[in-house]
């Protein structure tokens, strides 16, 4: 999962690149890919991880040798349920101005547009920061605590799944561009 916010990374960074080239088609080409990217990766955590951690007994949520206590992966995982709704509820409002505005042909008002759908990643960005950090640095590692190889192998199936399971309008390149190896968590 950690290698898939690098590409969710990569897929912001060109996105900019298209706002700031002024470029309405790409721009919104690629916040659409982005919203959907971001879109199963959230899915695979909420359908997935985060339903695996919380099953796990309580025999193993003690706080002992770096797992979690049952709280603190709850309030853990809320705070993250939390920030997916954010983005998802931002990348939305800026794919409803792309696709509002698609057809303006004014350059200033389109330009306006493009700082707007700008201002919406930015605020997706920033968040998303601290949001991996807390995925990578704690969430993530706790698997490997909590879960047996099994147990891990099983939900590497199921996670890569989710991720594959990307809208069909998007192009095969895409497609064949998500995990197809292990997880790393």
């Amino acid at each position: 999962m950690t290698d898939d916010h690098a590409k969710l990374d990569k897929l912001i960074d060109d996105l900019f690149a298209a706002l700031d080239d002024g470029d309405r088609i790409l721009s919104f080409e690629r916040l659409d890919l982005l919203w959907a990217r971001l879109a199963v990766h959230i899915r695979a955590e909420h359908l997935c991880l985060f339903p695996a951690i919380l099953e796990t007994p309580q025999t193993k949520l003690t706080g002992s040798r770096g797992a979690p206590q049952y709280d603190e992966a709850r309030n853990a995982l809320d705070l993250l349920r939390h920030d997916h709704d954010f983005f998802m509820r931002e990348l939305a409002r800026a794919v409803n101005i792309m696709r509002k505005d698609m057809t303006l042909s004014d350059r200033i008002v389109m330009s306006g547009v493009l700082r707007e759908v700008r201002h919406f990643v930015i605020g997706v960005q920033t968040r998303l920061h601290t949001h991996n950090q807390l995925e990578e640095e704690q969430v993530y590692t706790w698997v490997g605590m909590l879960l047996d190889e099994a147990e891990q192998t099983e939900l590497t199936i199921r996670m890569r799944r989710e991720l594959a399971n990307i809208p069909p309008r998007f192009n095969q390149q895409e497609q064949i561009d998500t995990p197809d190896g292990d997880i790393v968590l």
